[in-house]
């Protein structure tokens, strides 16, 4: 009898801690990106600014995203890179403001994001 209570306790365990290690790995992890992309003055280019974060090789990769996308003519250009680079969509939000009685939209935020796969 005590053999047969030792063998289910070690069997319990060792389904206890198989499953922690199942459910830890389901749910992913993400990393967002925020742009802000605005029209230049007299120009049909486009002004872009990505911020992923403030760690010193974040800052430097969001620099290199924002200097490809500078000057692009398209939005969609835009969301094809970032696409590309495996970031999603998950919002989207216009920049409005008015000046003596007149407004309108002067841009568009993006929010992304991107599943980490560090599992």
């Amino acid at each position: 009898m005590p053999k047969l209570l030792l063998i289910t306790l070690l069997i319990c365990l060792s389904q206890s801690s198989f499953s922690q290690d199942f459910v830890k790995n389901l749910s992913p992890t993400y990393s967002y990106s925020y742009l802000t992309v605005m029209g230049k003055a007299l120009s049909k280019k486009l002004s872009v600014e990505v911020d992923l974060g403030d760690a010193p090789e974040q800052i430097e990769l969001g620099k290199s995203y924002s200097d490809i996308l500078n000057n692009k003519k398209s939005y969609a250009a835009i969301l094809n890179f970032m696409a590309d680079q495996k970031y999603e969509l998950v919002e989207s939000r216009d920049i409005v403001g008015s000046y003596q009685g007149t407004g309108g939209s002067f841009g568009i935020i993006l929010i992304m994001r991107k599943v980490n796969n560090d599992h």
